[in-house]
């Protein structure tokens, strides 16, 4: 059993009591997940990502400061495998736009809603890249260019992939089939010039979608 468990290693900015109340939650609220470690630095971090291999690295930050990318950028060079996922107090849109660059697979504001996190965290789990809607939206947005026409159903579908819900949650909360979500899926895809959910999301905020 457990090795159906995702394999996490965790870093949490702040205090010793907020990196254990933190770690203590996804403990709580998923028994999908193994936390390894809990870590209160980014040399500690990167150590324990590098020796135990997690399948995703999790990070609670307060900002994207050049040390958290010079880390986010060796860790995809040594533990390419590892799916890195940021939550960033303060985003900044120059250091966001760079850890996509780099990679990541997952960046949320520090707004998120721990649950939604865990969803996000199971997507990626799946091999998917999760932007939340706050993060997409202050990053990626570029005012002024063209906006894709789509449907009132096509933008919820889009909002709920964003939010990083599997298609059959979708489909059940939009009460249809996962056929016909996945028939939606293919114009989205189209009208946004993507290939991958990942894109879509991309190019979705862009153009102030999410």
């Amino acid at each position: 059993m457990h090795d159906e468990l995702t394999r996490v290693v965790v870093m949490v900015e702040g205090s010793l009591l907020q990196a254990v109340a933190f770690g203590a939650l996804l403990r709580e609220i998923s028994s999908d997940l193994s936390v390894l470690t809990v870590a209160r630095r980014l040399d500690e971090y990167r150590r324990a990502v590098e020796a135990r291999v997690p399948d995703i690295a999790l990070l609670d930050v307060r900002s994207l400061h050049p040390m958290l990318l010079q880390v986010v950028r060796r860790l995809r060079e040594t533990v390419p495998t590892v799916k890195i996922v940021l939550v960033v107090g303060a985003i900044d849109p120059g250091g966001a736009r760079e850890v996509m660059r780099l990679g990541v697979s997952g960046l949320f504001s520090g707004e998120a809603d721990p649950r939604g996190l865990l969803r996000g965290l199971k997507v990626i789990g799946a091999g998917d890249v999760v932007l939340d809607g706050v993060a997409s939206g202050l990053v990626f947005r570029e005012p002024g260019g063209p906006v894709p026409e789509l449907t009132a159903q096509e933008l919820r579908i889009l909002r709920l992939v964003a939010r990083g819900l599997r298609n059959d949650e979708i489909a059940r909360r939009l009460a249809i089939s996962q056929s016909t979500l996945k028939r939606n899926l293919r114009p989205i895809l189209t009208k946004l010039d993507a290939t991958d959910r990942a894109g879509a999301l991309l190019a979705a905020a862009r153009a102030g979608l999410l």
